[in-house]
């Protein structure tokens, strides 16, 4: 689960791995990824969340060997946060990959690359980066009800996990605790409740 298997490590063709390419928002800093990443995953922590303005970020783990700067190295600004270092665009601050040292990856955010808009979702390039989990689940602003393990920090394989596992409805999450329905089991709504709630 925490690691895709050997045998779909990459899309081939021929036996030459996929290569998979994303850029910021203007186009200046582009990069290249080789293959299948390691893992894929929604990301609630608060880092992520106030650094994309998002609820959540769909973010992937690659090994640093597999990832390629193409262009654009002059225009990165790298700032460290603990142990992320996280690559900005300097001409439209675009949150373009992080190194996340501890755990010996490049992260990069699918969102960026060149082949997963709308017309290519059902492609093996989008299936390529399907999330498998959640990660910091215990930050949560607003519940995801997907069917996908969600870990309150980190699997326990990696370091600093706990491997603790947490409920799609978890009432200690964020979100429970600023809308008032921490420890309310009639939350969330469904059926008719739902319909009428307007959930």
């Amino acid at each position: 689960m925490l690691r895709r298997s050997a045998a779909c490590l990459c899309t081939t063709v021929g036996t030459a791995p996929t290569r998979h390419t994303g850029k910021c928002l203007c186009g200046t800093v582009k990069y290249s990824v080789e293959g299948t990443p390691d893992w894929v995953a929604h990301v609630h922590s608060t880092f992520y969340r106030q650094s994309h303005g998002a609820s959540s970020v769909l973010a992937a783990g690659v090994v640093p060997k597999r990832f390629n700067l193409e262009a654009g190295e002059g225009y990165l600004h790298r700032k460290a946060f603990n142990s992320v270092y996280k690559h900005t665009c300097k001409k439209c601050g675009t949150h373009v990959y992080d190194d996340w040292l501890q755990h010996h990856k490049k992260v990069v955010f699918p969102t960026h690359m060149d082949a997963l808009g709308a017309a290519h979702r059902l492609t093996a390039d989008w299936e390529a980066f399907a999330p498998q989990f959640h990660l910091h689940y215990d930050s949560a602003l607003l519940p995801q009800y997907d069917g996908l393990p969600k870990y309150a920090n980190l699997p326990q394989e990696w370091r600093g996990g706990t491997g603790e596992l947490l409920q799609e409805d978890f009432p200690e999450t964020q979100y429970f605790r600023y809308n008032g329905h921490a420890g309310d089991a009639s939350w969330p709504p469904s059926g008719d409740a739902a319909t009428a709630s307007g959930a």
